[in-house]
């Protein structure tokens, strides 16, 4: 029993956002929510880090409600970027795992061990805002997963970066999702979901319109080829 969104809606005034959206992510797996910019994406996973309530249907953890094991047991990478430019990669990812409770050697070492495994050793010193896009969205990341989350849920995770980094992070999701670490990562590029995931969601106009192995949903959606020959 892992994640279970059950035909949950959210509408902004007129605008409905998130139509009757159910998803099943059991544990351990990595999960992509795909579909075009405006689909619904980001609405689904603010509901379900309790950021956003939904109008209608409910959300829950190993059968419990979301509100009560949010803050605990997942990491949050959101779309919009929140780290603190005047702090130093070690400074600002000891401060995100503080706010867990986590301090002391051993968090020092798994920030080091981080840092290693992005290619953020020669960055790791400078602050936030003399960083890239690309590094900051990284320290970002780590801040996501210093207290060990259970589920790891990532907004466009991929969006910004150049391929190095891309391969960077997709190794890291690899990794986690190894040890045992649920993954929900949105994205609207295929590529992406096909390389990592074991099961996606088709998402467009607030509304699942596939789900299923990648497999599975190319089949569903009808997708067809046409192959040219030239002389």
């Amino acid at each position: 029993m892992g994640l279970a969104v059950k035909e949950v809606s959210k509408s902004f005034g007129d605008i409905a956002a998130v139509r009757k959206v159910s998803l099943d992510i059991p544990p351990g797996i990595v999960y992509g929510l795909i579909g075009p910019n405006g689909a619904g994406k980001t609405t689904t996973m603010r509901m379900i880090m309790t950021i956003l309530n939904p109008d209608r249907g409910e959300i829950t953890w190993k059968g419990q409600p979301v509100y009560k094991v949010a803050s605990r047991h997942f990491g949050y990478l959101p779309e919009e970027r929140g780290l603190y430019p005047n702090m130093t990669i070690r400074d600002q990812l000891r401060f995100f795992a503080a706010l867990h409770g986590i301090s002391g050697a051993t968090v020092d070492r798994e920030i080091d061990e981080w840092i290693t495994r992005l290619d953020l050793t020669e960055h790791a010193g400078k602050k936030i805002e003399e960083l890239s896009k690309g590094n900051a969205q990284k320290v970002q990341f780590v801040a996501a997963l210093l207290h060990h989350p259970e589920l790891l849920i990532l907004d466009e995770p991929f969006s910004g970066l150049d391929p190095v980094n891309v391969r960077l992070l997709k190794s890291a999701l690899l990794h986690l999702a190894a040890g045992g670490t649920s993954i929900l990562f949105s994205t609207h590029r295929m590529e992406h979901v096909e390389e990592l995931c074991q099961r996606l969601a088709l998402i467009r106009g607030g509304e699942i319109v596939a789900e299923g192995t990648v497999d599975e949903v190319r089949r569903s959606t009808g997708r067809m080829f046409l192959r040219l020959q030239l002389d």
